[in-house]
């Protein structure tokens, strides 16, 4: 098996990686794409690889993967497969990624390493600077809100705290990087991110209620919707025709229990839902509400504005700096500001015209061309 990977890993670097002394070889790893089929992460890095400037070359030693995003990276068709049946229950497909990218680092042909995510397995093997994103301190910030067996806040540490340079997805990540960490404040940048659902394809979803409010993504604790569901309860009450459509996992049996107790589980529609049918959901929305205590950045806030999609979030951590005046704002943790800031969007078309306006306004803002620009800045400080 060995003597496999290396032979395929040798033809790896005869297609997407020849050594020019001009150009900046950039090195990323395998984490977050063995970790995610599908996830912000992953795509943020997709992207990233994708749109790195002229000057500017990648390597990504993986094999073994089920991203969705990876294939359609130009020159990683070929250096990646999904994970056969065989390897997916046990370590296999980690131990081979993990040899391959240890492999690249102690070869030394590049300029800067930049992994995926926090696992610090290369810290022995690495042999340039290394850069490290932080996308968000919600296990710092929430720490009873995670499992005990859950160590990412520990693994982030020890990459973090080490590594040359660290890329922040907002101002707020940074504060808290210096405020928990005590890093120097010149040694993070601060990049934002871009979306990428295309907005000029949707697909309509079949039994979609004729008024509605929109929630996206899973209901994990600092994820608000306990609150959000109590808001909603209201609105619906003085709104009998208004819905609640939710993506993301199924409910939980106790989840079910609360929103029956709420008398509103008759009045919810779940889907599980592809890109184009989410840029539908998002277009045909009264309203999008994001309630979350905290987000590192916040992608369905540019998602929403770019479908159009009129925008109710919280007022906490990120928010502010990435939506600007493109929302109405509330109080996550008082219901009642919740119900209110929501109810002002659902009773006023022209309100929801407004929104709208702002959000492609602020939108223009954000790129992940702008994203890969400044992050190859970042590389380039670190020559």
């Amino acid at each position: 098996m060995i003597t496999f990977v290396e032979n395929f890993a040798e033809i790896i670097d005869w297609f997407c990686f020849d050594i020019i002394s001009l150009i900046m070889n950039i090195l990323y790893d395998y984490q977050t794409f063995l970790n995610q089929r599908f996830g912000g992460i992953s795509r943020y890095f997709a992207e990233l690889m994708t749109r790195l400037p002229d000057g500017f070359r990648f390597k990504n030693p993986v094999m073994l993967s089920s991203n969705v995003y990876l294939s359609s990276v130009p020159g990683m068709r070929l250096a990646c497969m999904s994970v056969p049946h065989f390897l997916k229950r046990g370590r296999k497909a980690y131990k081979i990624n993990r040899f391959l990218s240890r492999r690249a680092l102690d070869g030394g042909k590049y300029d800067v390493f930049h992994p995926t995510y926090y696992d610090p397995y290369f810290l022995r093997n690495v042999k340039r600077p290394y850069v490290m994103t932080v996308y968000d301190m919600i296990h710092e910030r929430f720490p009873e809100m995670f499992p005990e067996q859950d160590h990412t806040s520990e693994l982030k540490r020890i990459t973090v705290t080490k590594a040359d340079k660290i890329i922040a997805i907002s101002h707020w990540t940074k504060k808290d990087l210096i405020e928990i960490y005590g890093l120097p404040e010149d040694k993070i940048e601060v990049i934002h991110l871009g979306q990428s659902i295309d907005t000029t394809n949707e697909q309509p979803v079949e039994g979609l209620p004729e008024s509605y409010i929109l929630f996206v993504g899973n209901r994990g604790a600092y994820k608000n919707f306990e609150r959000f569901a109590r808001a909603f309860a209201r609105i619906h009450r003085n709104h009998p025709d208004v819905k609640l459509v939710c993506t993301g996992g199924l409910f939980s049996e106790s989840e079910m229990a609360f929103l029956k107790d709420l008398s509103i589980d008759s009045c919810i529609h779940h889907y599980f839902v592809s890109e184009a049918q989410l840029v539908y959901l998002y277009r045909h929305a009264l309203c999008f509400v994001f309630p979350s205590l905290y987000e590192g950045f916040g992608i369905p806030i540019l998602e929403a504005y770019a479908a159009d999609c009129p925008l109710v979030l919280s007022n906490t951590s990120c928010f502010p700096e990435v939506a600007h005046d493109g929302g109405i704002y509330f109080d996550p943790y008082d219901v009642d500001s919740i119900t209110e800031a929501i109810e002002r969007v659902v009773t006023d078309v022209h309100l929801r015209s407004e929104l709208v306006n702002k959000g492609r306004k602020v939108l223009d803002m954000y790129s992940w061309d702008k994203m890969a620009i400044e992050t190859a800045k970042v590389y380039e400080s670190l020559k």
